[in-house]
């Protein structure tokens, strides 16, 4: 699979480190990757809802939060809650109850995982893509959320269901 490079102008921002830019750089890059697996992807109008996308896989609906994810110390890291500002104090909101799973996009590494909300913890998660020096229960393993796991889980299903 080659590089994707998604050139995105976000209006009256010229750095593309921006958060924004990065944003809808993982967003697109999330998008691309569904479709060309063949999984139907809606997108809200406007940007009032707390999913950025809704996937659609045999009459079932996802709501999916994007997160762009950073690669440190041998793990994928992003945050499972919103931060916002009003009126100078800094607001963090989770997303239980209004998104089904998140997309993480990782431009590092140029992968995307799947992570039912379910499974996320309230504030941070991380995604171990090295082995870990010391084997340890609570260490969340890659390739269990990678995008091809969770589209191989929904086909399982649906062959056990029909």
């Amino acid at each position: 699979m080659g590089i994707i490079r998604w050139a995105i102008k976000v209006e009256g921002v010229e750095n593309p480190a921006h958060p924004k830019r990065r944003g809808q750089q993982s967003e697109a890059a999330v998008i691309y990757e569904l479709v060309r697996r063949g999984i139907t992807v809606l997108e809200p109008f406007g940007d009032n809802e707390r999913y950025d996308i809704v996937v659609e896989y045999d009459s079932k609906f996802f709501r999916v939060q994007i997160k762009t994810g950073r690669v440190a110390n041998g793990c994928v890291r992003f945050e499972t809650r919103s931060s916002g500002t009003l009126t100078r104090k800094i607001k963090k909101e989770g997303y239980e109850g209004q998104v089904d799973l998140f997309a993480v996009h990782t431009p590092e590494v140029e992968r995307t995982f799947i992570i039912p909300i379910s499974k996320a913890p309230k504030t941070s998660m991380s995604l171990r893509i090295e082995k870990a020096e010391k084997s340890s229960p609570n260490i969340n393993r890659a390739e269990e959320y990678s995008l091809n796991s969770w589209i191989s889980s929904l086909r399982s299903d649906n062959k056990e269901s029909k």
